[in-house]
């Protein structure tokens, strides 16, 4: 089970790597830069296919990949090389990397909710002998208020999270519910009990949320507007983690993403693509941090190369881009122990 977890983990990080790398090479490729090699993983190279001009790779640690472009961190005489390109062109071509796992994380949304769709604030099954069964909700229920909220003003999803907000911390005291029944309100109350499973402790009425699942372009709009709600949360909590300290001991790294894998195949495929919908957001928007070697830091110097109207000295720049490396590396190391060991 364990080698099964992390063959996985492999394949899932690979193919989000190998995403973000597509973005990199596909533009480049419209706007005429030159491609020496798309490689997946990083260290000892394991497979290689020669295309037409570029080199394909596998390479031995999945903790990233790239795409080497010719004369990207040196002089070339190549009008095909990347920094013999206009500046334009590099930002797109740079900025297509994250873009693509914005791309996939929409993507995999989309599939979501057309395969399993989406919770709504309506009841879909009353389970027996439950508070809700003895208050007298029945499948089709479609909550209007809860507690005095009115959640017809709200979205499905804030709807339900209202309703379960509400539940959880009631500490069993009735609750007040008014429910759509086929177009009739009838208000209810419900006294939530309080039930312990798997070691935890907290209240429920006992029922089961209905789900709807969308057509094809109700799905594209949701899924892009969820994508762009979880990245504003992201940035968020990014903001906290570098201003305040906050989450530092919630970061992981490939172990603690081989382990995620491994619950997430568990609990069955949805979870799996719920994960991969995390990793893929997560890593568009961390590189795009402006720190050198990372996708922002490359884009922050092509900025202040259009302002200056020259480039900057590719030796320098390779300093720059090799020490930010290193200390990426690094910190890879240190959030790799703790999550074996821990600290």
């Amino acid at each position: 089970m364990f080698i099964t977890t992390i063959l996985l983990a492999l394949i899932f990080l690979s193919i989000i790597v190998m995403i973000h790398e597509l973005g990199h090479f596909l533009v480049a490729k419209s706007v005429g830069i030159y491609a020496e090699e798309f490689s997946i993983g990083m260290g000892p190279r394991l497979l290689k296919i020669q295309g037409k001009e570029t080199e394909y790779s596998l390479r031995l640690l999945p903790i990233g990949g790239y795409v080497k472009f010719r004369g990207e961190d040196e002089e070339s005489s190549d009008p095909r090389a990347f920094r013999n390109a206009k500046v334009w062109k590099r930002m797109a071509v740079i900025s297509a990397g994250p873009i693509m796992n914005f791309v996939l994380a929409a993507l995999l949304f989309t599939i979501m909710l057309m395969a399993w769709g989406y919770i709504v604030p309506e009841v879909g099954e009353v389970i027996p002998d439950s508070p809700a069964y003895h208050a007298g909700l029945e499948p089709g229920d479609r909550f209007v208020s809860l507690e005095g909220t009115d959640l017809s003003a709200l979205t499905s999803g804030e709807a339900v999270n209202v309703i379960r907000s509400k539940i959880l911390n009631s500490e069993g005291r009735p609750i007040d519910v008014i429910i759509d029944r086929n177009g009739s309100l009838h208000t209810l109350t419900v006294t939530p009990k309080l039930v312990e499973e798997d070691g935890q402790k907290y209240y429920q009425i006992g029922f089961v949320f209905a789900t709807s699942k969308p057509g094809l372009f109700s799905a594209i709009g949701m899924s892009v507007k969820s994508t762009g709600v979880m990245l504003v949360n992201m940035i968020e909590l990014l903001g906290g983690l570098f201003f305040k300290g906050q989450g530092v001991g919630d970061i992981t790294g490939p172990v603690g993403i081989v382990r995620e894998v491994g619950r997430a195949a568990q609990a069955g495929i949805d979870q799996i693509i719920t994960l991969g919908i995390v990793i893929t957001a997560n890593l568009g928007l961390i590189n795009l941090i402006p720190f050198p070697a990372l996708d922002g830091g490359r884009l922050v110097l092509l900025l202040i190369e259009g302002l200056r109207g020259k480039p900057i000295d590719a030796r320098k720049e390779g300093y720059i881009h090799l020490v930010g490396f290193v200390v990426l590396i690094l910190l890879m190391l240190v959030v790799t122990y703790k999550d074996i060991f821990g600290f």
